[in-house]
């Protein structure tokens, strides 16, 4: 153990003056003894250092260098040197990300094929937390620069007296590793944009279209995947199974915070605050096709009215995306919208009609025919959470390869598994819903937004539009300039970070001999008895309000 405890403190001393040179905090002494333990009594693996006796702790893999000593060293000096009152997880996910990061290639590997090990934390029942999935995220994106960072923005936040719980570590580690920007190159662009029109294209075709060989092409590909900034998702159409969309805008008292009214709605899919502007809070709900689950956000907009609070419910019938990198500047790798161009722009669109000539991008979605048994739906939800492999399908399934193939062949032919793909991390880092209920407006937008980096139209039935869009830093004030100087009849809601619901796939609410979505009828009586009472007034004319609901359920 001498030559280990001598090795050990080497160690200790250069990672100690990395994080000084570095980061500029100062940490523990070296251990003053090494001792080995049971693989049992790890707190992390591969051991750990008890700054109470001076003690590092290692297992028989560090004595084996099956475990890399020096990483376990590194973690182990920036985790005591970061904060006591951080949350745990934050500590030993940053602190193992940096030991990662000051490792050769073979220690690495070895490194991570333990931290891989780590088991996921479920946060909700449609959120779990992935350490090592987390941090490779942000390390491909960032490197050990955007790792600096980190340590710095937490360090500030510790002092000023900020202190993590673990969703809120979850919530900061998810929001700025999306804020994170990557640089692309022309031929970047050039793969992406062909990607992003023609999701199904091969590597052939987008080798001709783009006067690329297709290994090169492959190349690029793969590149823009380990980055993560090129993701490939297989999805499940909500349409085409019976799952309504709709986004509801609240507004209430300046200050209260209007989320609370449908935090505890079963539909609840995700919801973002709104930082100015007549609404507070946009949230989007996902609701099984059922004439009860209809009659909820009905008596959820009676209730609300009722109570004094703004509320504008719309449905979604139409979708389209756009996306477009004209604007975007590969000298410098950043967008350079020329705002005073849109405005001239916009008001061709305007005087000239142009919008007429627009084809539509947005397709209504009809709803399958096709018979949906229980397996089906075993099969949607899987893919739903993410799992768009055979592989990884008939291992939670258990299902024999060849019936699987078959089935899974089969609900693509019927479009209710859809490949797609998505760009993340390149700048657009700024978000803003506008709402228009004037069909020429409407159609104006839609023409206007596809010379925009990326939009999401959500055309209702009768035309009207919730659209989203993406901007650059300091691109929302100079759209709302824009649309000020433009003066169509347009809501404009600049959006803040989103939160997940607790929505669910709702597998156990499908009615296979009927061919139709249940209710789930005490989850919405819940909700909406909880409902009355958040919008309880000392009014008696309110409290008379909320018995007489309550006595009619």
């Amino acid at each position: 153990m001498s030559k280990l405890q001598s090795i050990s403190n080497e160690f200790w001393k250069a990672s100690s003056k990395t994080i000084f040179s570095h980061f500029g905090l100062e940490s523990p002494s070296e251990p003053r003894r090494v001792s080995l333990i049971d693989s049992m009594q790890q707190l992390r693996f591969g051991g750990q250092y008890d700054i109470g006796s001076g003690e590092l702790q290692v297992t028989q893999e560090v004595i084996e260098d099956v475990i890399p000593l020096e990483g376990l060293i590194h973690r182990e000096c920036l985790f005591h040197t970061l904060p006591l009152e951080l949350c745990y997880e934050s500590k030993r996910d940053i602190a193992t990300c940096f030991a990662y990061a000051l490792l050769g290639k073979n220690e690495r590997e070895r490194w991570i094929s333990y931290w891989k090990k780590i088991p996921s934390q479920r946060i909700r029942a449609n959120l779990t937390y992935n350490s090592f999935e987390t941090m490779d995220w942000m390390y491909r994106l960032g490197g050990y620069d955007e790792l600096a960072i980190m340590i710095h923005e937490i360090e500030s936040m510790n002092r000023y007296g900020k202190h993590f719980v673990f969703e809120e570590y979850v919530e900061y580690m998810t929001r700025r590793t999306q804020d994170i920007v990557v640089g692309l190159s022309q031929t970047d662009i050039r793969i992406l944009d062909t990607l992003l029109t023609n999701p199904d294209i091969s590597y052939r075709e987008i080798g001709k279209l783009t006067k690329l060989s297709e290994s090169w092409v492959s190349t690029k590909i793969n590149e823009l995947k380990n980055r993560y900034v090129l993701v490939e998702l297989t999805t499940t159409p909500f349409s085409r199974i019976g799952i309504r969309t709709f986004h509801v805008l609240l507004s209430s008292s300046a200050m209260d915070d209007p989320t609370r009214f449908i935090k505890g709605c079963p539909f609840l899919y995700d919801v973002r605050s709104i930082l100015s502007g007549p609404w507070q809070v946009l949230g989007r709900l996902a609701v099984p096709d059922n004439i009860d689950n209809t009659k909820a956000l009905d008596q959820m907009i009676s209730i609300l009215q009722r109570n004094g609070i703004g509320v504008d419910v719309s449905e979604t019938y139409s979708v389209g995306v756009t996306n477009s990198f004209y604007h975007y500047n590969t000298m410098n790798c950043q967008w350079d919208i020329p705002w005073i161009a849109m405005e001239s722009w916009g008001y061709r669109i305007q005087n000239e009609s142009l919008y007429k000539l627009i084809d539509r991008i947005d397709i209504p979605t009809k709803t399958t025919d096709y018979y949906l048994d229980h397996l089906d739906m075993r099969i949607l939800e899987q893919v739903h959470q993410g799992l768009g492999s055979t592989r990884s399908l008939r291992s939670k399934l258990s299902i024999g390869q060849n019936k699987l193939s078959r089935r899974v062949r089969t609900i693509r032919n019927q479009q209710l598994i859809r490949t797609t793909w998505a760009v993340y991390n390149i700048g657009l880092v700024e978000r803003v819903a506008l709402r228009t209920t004037d069909k020429v407006t409407s159609e104006m937008l839609d023409a206007w937004s596809r010379e925009l980096p990326r939009s999401y139209l959500r055309f209702e039935d009768n035309r009207n539009l919730l659209l989203m869009i993406e901007l650059p830093s300091g691109g929302l004030t100079k759209l709302m300039d824009v649309l000020r100087k433009l003066k169509w009849p347009v809501t404009i809601s600049p959006l803040g970070s989103g939160v997940w619901g607790q929505w669910e796939f709702p597998k156990r609410l499908w009615d296979v001999d009927k061919q139709r979505w249940n209710s789930p009828v005490k989850e919405i009586r819940n909700w909406l008895n909880a409902l009355v009472i958040e919008c309880e007034d000392t009014d008696d004319n309110m409290i008379d309000t909320r018995r007489h609901f309550l006595q009619t359920r």
